[in-house]
């Protein structure tokens, strides 16, 4: 194609607006004109980066590929944009792939001839870097995104390994079989009812599963005793918030003093450390009702389960007392919502 067939094309880019027209016919000299049909690969990632192209006509999408399999779109562009700009800066190997979205013509420079195009025409060499400039930052957010996503994942993956464990060690007493997920199930509904974030709802739903898990230190004749515990067996079941603690130091999350803490009252009288009001962590005091919510409406060796209602009663009387009246109305609303529906 002839130079002024290429510098008529660069005139409708705004890119090239106002370039002096012996400066269009020099970029124009190291232009080369390619045309390519929808779905056709333009670049490809990891390929050799060594050329940089600026689209003329048609749509160009760029996709980037995760270890996953999964395919994310950076971006799309049009006419008057380009594309593959890495190669003037680094040379690398490319960095995404490009695909034409529907018949496209592309002005294409190679990175040697670029090196012209600097000397010349500087104005083109700024405004490539500052729209480089705001893809990184675009970029960048996407990569947060997938990796928000991958963390999401590694979330999910925590949670159900340990909700096969506590299935395990639960199976050794049937009345303490559940107990963890619905203890955590209804932690994530009060702090739902709190507008916690969706983070601090995770450190729930973990919380609410291992609250417990300290229980694996304390002989299975005292766990399953039936009949009322004496004191020194009521002082050994006491010591499971502190192995729980034991358990759990080595998981990098925040999530220790949930299950540390649940057995801490509202008017300090608790356990192990007797903290009362806000120094309790707020996990813990969710976490709270929501255990003796469920150990009230579940049979026990030493006792018979009481009926829902009764056991929301229990809670309401003990609110102030046992309980954070915050965590109890939003525990009252919670279970509004569950008999009227």
């Amino acid at each position: 194609m002839s130079k002024d067939s290429i510098i008529k094309k660069l005139k409708e880019i705004s890119l090239f607006a106002d370039v002096p027209e012996n400066d269009l016919f020099e970029i124009a000299s190291i232009t080369t004109e390619r045309f390519y049909k929808p779905g056709d690969i333009i670049i490809e990632e990891n390929s050799h980066a060594d050329t940089f192209y600026i689209i003329h006509s048609g749509k160009v999408e760029i996709l980037k590929d995760f270890e996953d399999g999964l395919e994310v779109v950076l971006g799309v562009y049009s006419l008057g944009e380009f594309f593959g700009e890495m190669s003037i800066l680094d040379e690398g190997p490319r960095s995404a792939t490009a695909r034409a979205m529907e018949a496209t013509t592309l002005l294409q420079v190679s990175y040697n001839d670029f090196e012209r195009v600097l000397a010349f025409a500087p104005q083109i060499a700024y405004a490539i870097m500052k729209e480089l400039s705001s893809r990184l930052r675009h970029t960048s957010a996407l990569l947060v995104w997938q990796l928000n996503r991958k963390n999401r994942e590694l979330e999910e993956a925590a949670i159900e390994t340990v909700k096969s464990i506590t299935r395990l060690l639960e199976k050794k007493g049937s009345y303490f079989e559940g107990h963890s997920e619905r203890v955590s199930r209804m932690a994530i509904e009060i702090g739902e009812e709190l507008n916690l974030s969706e983070q601090e709802i995770k450190y729930l739903e973990l919380g609410g599963l291992l609250h417990d898990i300290g229980m694996l230190y304390i002989n299975e004749n005292s766990r399953l005793k039936k009949g009322p515990f004496n004191d020194e067996e009521q002082a050994l079941l006491k010591k499971h918030t502190l192995k729980n603690k034991d358990i759990i130091k080595h998981l990098l999350l925040p999530i220790e003093p949930y299950i540390m803490y649940h057995h801490e009252r509202f008017d300090g009288s608790g356990y192990p450390e007797k903290l009362s009001g806000q120094e309790i962590p707020l996990g813990s005091r969710i976490i709270a009702v929501a255990e003796v919510f469920d150990a009230m409406t579940s049979d026990r060796p030493h006792r018979k389960k009481s009926t829902i209602n009764e056991a929301i009663n229990d809670i309401k009387k003990l609110s102030g007392k046992d309980f954070d009246p915050e965590v109890v109305n939003a525990f009252m609303r919670v279970m509004k919502k569950k008999l009227s529906g």
